[in-house]
């Protein structure tokens, strides 16, 4: 069986310091720190991602988030880039600004972008616990753009989602150079918006089945994500069903 999309990095987007991003109540830096050594010794430790990229946008020192790696025993292969872009645009665009600058310089200095063809993005305080079927999901898939499209196709979930290295350069990034949280235009709604240009340009789109499986607490309102044993049925269930229906039929 072909494997489409088995050469991915994932990408761990960090802020360590917020510093003056509004509409934040997950503020301390030291907290926040804490946040990222559980995610990111979970995610070396995880069987699927052979490829991380961490990169950190606000100049705090990362030497304990390099000695997590270096302690534990893997063959992956781990780039740790850092940037203080967080501390010199308008706090009125708002976090999402922020990322988007992450992947800016991602896509300007890593190495292991540059030598995967597709990209896997989270955010890096947040592991997956289910990232194991949509791993399986993206692999085998010959999409370019694989993420949940709601709120009328104007909103994407951006705690996870994938695709083409090509559709991160040539769409994603410049579509978040418009972010303007004042203005309600969000990170989540670029991501949408870039899908829907490629999707006109002929990109392969696909929503995922699995319906991410969060481990980790909410930066905007400090608390964590909770899910019962009925709640995750209910995702696993509302995955397959929205993908069925948006899927083409030919005739």
């Amino acid at each position: 069986m072909k494997l489409f999309n088995n050469n991915y990095c994932l990408i761990l987007g960090c802020t360590i310091n917020p510093n003056r991003v509004k509409n934040l109540e997950r503020k301390s830096p030291l907290i926040r720190l804490e946040d990222y050594k559980k995610s990111l010794s979970k995610w070396i430790k995880n069987q699927q991602p052979s490829k991380i990229i961490i990169i950190e946008n606000s100049g705090y020192d990362l030497y304990e988030l390099k000695k997590i790696a270096e302690n534990i025993n893997s063959k992956k292969k781990i780039e740790f880039l850092s940037i203080d872009s967080n501390n010199y645009f308008s706090p009125e665009l708002g976090k999402g600004y922020g990322e988007s600058l992450i992947l800016k310089e991602v896509a300007k200095n890593s190495i292991l972008l540059k030598e995967s063809e597709s990209f896997i993005h989270v955010s890096g305080r947040y592991f997956i616990k289910n990232f194991k079927s949509f791993h399986n999901e993206f692999i085998n898939s010959d999409s370019d753009i694989f993420l949940n499209l709601s709120d009328n196709l104007k909103y994407c979930a951006a705690n996870i989602y994938a695709g083409k290295k090509d559709f991160l350069l040539k769409y994603l990034i410049p579509e978040t150079e418009k972010i303007n949280d004042s203005k309600n235009y969000f990170f989540e709604n670029c991501v949408a918006t870039a899908a829907l240009k490629a999707i006109v340009e002929n990109y392969k789109f696909e929503i995922p089945k699995t319906y991410p499986i969060i481990e980790g607490t909410i930066g905007t309102n400090n608390k964590k994500y909770k899910y019962n044993i009925f709640q995750k049925i209910k995702l696993i269930f509302f995955g397959k069903i929205k993908k069925f229906f948006f899927q083409t039929k030919k005739y």
